[in-house]
């Protein structure tokens, strides 16, 4: 119930007791004017008693409205919940639909390195002929041997690592005939 509600009822209650205090007080009043000390000091007890009411109960409201509001929130997954239900469903669905295609996708990648590593050991060793080409494909797929498929790499990119180096070597030496040139020129000019 909330504090409004509360503290209405409270009012109500307080109308309700004073109601007859009222009445007892009028008829009193209508009743004889002149009013015995027995009479008045039954009145001033009721009337104490119901001060004492009535100021308790509007404690109670001040307390009530003096009181901290706590707000607590929830939040519930209820499977019997047909929204709920579905959704997961539906999650669990296309977690496995990209499971799938996520292996699917590892297998294209695998075969396109496999792919590029044939390549490269056929352009770096010039084995091109029926018989090489066949024995690649045995290594790789028919029958895969992982430990021939690390020694072909571990060969393809040391060749590649010695094509870098000797191309290196090769510019160093442009670069320094060159050198040589402009000094022999300018050797000659100066002589002349």
């Amino acid at each position: 119930m909330s504090e409004i509600g509360t503290v209405s009822i409270m009012f109500e209650e307080l109308k309700q007791m004073l109601k007859p205090l009222e009445t007892n007080l009028t008829n009193k009043a209508n009743q004889e004017p002149s009013i015995s000390t027995t009479d008045i000091q039954k009145i001033t007890d009721h009337f104490c008693q119901s001060e004492e009411v009535i100021l308790a109960k509007l404690e109670g409201i001040e307390q009530i409205q003096l009181a901290p509001k706590k707000v607590s929130h929830r939040l519930t997954i209820d499977i019997a919940s047909s929204w709920v239900f579905f959704s997961m469903i539906g999650m669990g669905i296309l977690i496995l639909i990209s499971f799938f295609f996520h292996y699917q996708q590892r297998e294209t990648i695998s075969q396109l390195s496999d792919n590029d590593l044939k390549y490269r050991y056929i352009k770096a060793f010039n084995k091109s002929d029926s018989t090489s080409i066949y024995k690649l494909e045995d290594i790789f797929g028919y029958n895969r041997n992982p430990n021939k498929i690390r020694e072909i790499r571990q060969a393809t990119i040391q060749y590649e690592e010695d094509v870098k180096a000797r191309a290196e070597r090769l510019e160093q030496a442009k670069l320094k005939e060159e050198e040589a040139r402009k000094l022999q020129s300018e050797a000659n000019r100066l002589k002349q």
